[in-house]
């Protein structure tokens, strides 16, 4: 790597972090925002907070980094051009072709690690995501206390006339009516299992009635355990392929498949439009790149929403090939038939 690229891509990365951390940050703060009304469902520790801020973290990448780069590419030529040192570096015979390949290198890197982001870690995420919030709500509906009455576990009333110490009772009663039959289940002691969120009623030294049409059946037992009916499925088990393979039953997921796609890629479609818009004599041309950026910006994410409502291949096919074309056309008549 010569002298002249350092240099291009060291303008390159002063312009990108301050971007991308400032976008960053405030997009952390609408997310702190969502995680604060999670509190109001279940109770969360301070650490817990920061573990869901990690689940965040990759959709949050998504959204903030192909928009930061692709501006970032602009304003750093933009900035080098009012200092008129693109016209040194062409002059020293440096091509636009060369300073292409620079960016295209970047580029597919960008796209690369969104591209993975996008299909591994964000599908890992909001499932880590649902089975906290689920472990949670389990957590909650077995916060029973003594001498208080409606309280349920499952399919299960119970009352509890004394709490020994956490998660630990005395003298507990279980009732439950199924169709034409009544279960009651006594119980001296009964603690509360959590191990591996795999949460459970354990009881100890009762008995079990079953009525059922007057008849009574009794059953003495020293251990019962009843567990808590929560759904929780561990992504982990099932896979990056199980969650994908829902996309053609599922028209949300094959909607967040194009979506994340489309963004992803965003970077290596819209880089030689970022350098045309960067690239600028300022002896001849008036530069209004802010206004420009925001409706090339506008106008991809507006596309793309707009043909993944109508049919996600669809747009997973028109708008990179519509965006590149386009691209590709701007950047020979903008800077390739000048420089």
């Amino acid at each position: 790597m010569n002298r002249t690229t350092k240099y291009i891509l060291k303008k390159f990365m002063e312009t990108f972090n301050p971007i991308f951390f400032s976008l960053f940050f405030i997009v952390s703060i609408v997310y702190f925002i969502k995680i604060s009304q999670i509190t109001a469902i279940v109770k969360i520790t301070f650490f817990e907070i920061g573990e869901l801020y990690i689940f965040f973290l990759p959709r949050i990448i998504l959204y903030t980094f192909p928009v930061v780069f692709f501006i970032a590419i602009a304003i750093s030529l933009l900035k080098m051009s009012k200092d008129n040192e693109i016209n040194v570096i062409f002059s020293f015979g440096y091509s636009p072709k060369t300073m292409m390949k620079i960016f295209l290198n970047l580029s597919i890197a960008a796209t690369f690690f969104l591209l993975l982001n996008s299909i591994i870690l964000i599908p890992l995420s909001i499932q880590l995501y649902k089975n906290f919030i689920d472990i949670k709500k389990a957590e909650a509906s077995l916060n029973i206390k003594a001498m208080e009455f409606g309280q349920k576990i499952s399919n299960w009333v119970v009352f509890i006339n004394k709490s020994n110490k956490k998660n630990s009772f005395s003298n507990v009663i279980l009732y439950s009516k199924q169709n034409n039959k009544e279960n009651f289940i006594l119980a001296k002691t009964a603690h509360i299992d959590n191990k591996n969120h795999n949460l459970k009623l354990i009881l100890q030294n009762g008995k079990a009635f079953v009525i059922k049409k007057g008849n009574i059946k009794q059953i003495d037992y020293k251990q019962m355990t009843i567990f808590n009916k929560i759904h929780s499925s561990i992504f982990a088990q099932q896979g990056i392929w199980y969650y994908w393979k829902q996309i053609p039953k599922n028209k949300g997921r094959a909607k967040d498949f194009a979506n994340y796609v489309i963004i992803s890629i965003f970077p290596l479609l819209g880089f030689l439009l970022a350098i045309s818009l960067g690239i600028y004599n300022p002896r001849y041309e008036n530069k209004n790149i802010y206004l420009n950026l925001f409706i090339t910006v506008l106008a991809y994410y507006v596309s793309m929403y707009f043909f993944i409502s109508i049919n996600p291949w669809i747009a997973l096919i028109i708008t990179p090939i519509t965006t590149f074309i386009f691209s590709l056309i701007f950047f020979k008549i903008k800077i390739l038939k000048r420089y």
